[in-house]
């Protein structure tokens, strides 16, 4: 059997892909996996050989493809989600000009005065681009 069947198979057994299929394609040495050298390997060839790379995008939606491209600009996860996703109650950062660059700010609607701003991820601790990591009115927050 060959290489890329074989490393399939094993990807379909372990029954991953509905879920992990977008953190696999854009993911690197061998994670995520199933915590076997047998699975890191499985998904390291996967993340390295262009036809089963692109058999896992065959199997994989569209929209997680492009959530994952987008989160894979961002510094971190955590980040992604508080600039394009943030729910009610969790933080959600925005860039806004302020005397003539750009700052990280905590949205809070409805207050007038006051304004905090980071010049750090609160998550990772990487420090912040000038610019929104995408550049769109998500990317925005």
């Amino acid at each position: 059997m060959d290489t890329c069947l074989e490393v399939r198979n094993y990807i379909l057994d372990w029954g991953a892909i509905p879920h992990l299929a977008p953190m696999i394609i854009f993911g690197s040495d061998g994670y995520p996996n199933d915590g076997t050298s047998e699975g890191q390997k499985a998904v390291e060839h996967i993340q390295t050989c262009k036809k089963c790379k692109l058999w896992v995008r065959d199997l994989t939606q569209t929209e997680d493809i492009v959530r994952m491209e987008r989160l894979s600009r961002y510094c971190c996860p955590q980040m992604f989600v508080a600039v394009e996703e943030p729910k009610q109650e969790g933080l959600h950062l925005k860039i806004r000009q302020f005397r003539d660059e750009n700052l990280w700010m905590i949205d809070q609607p409805g207050r007038e005065i006051g304004f905090e701003f980071f010049g750090f991820c609160p998550w990772c601790g990487n420090k912040f681009p000038e610019r929104p990591f995408i550049d769109d009115d998500k990317g925005r927050g």
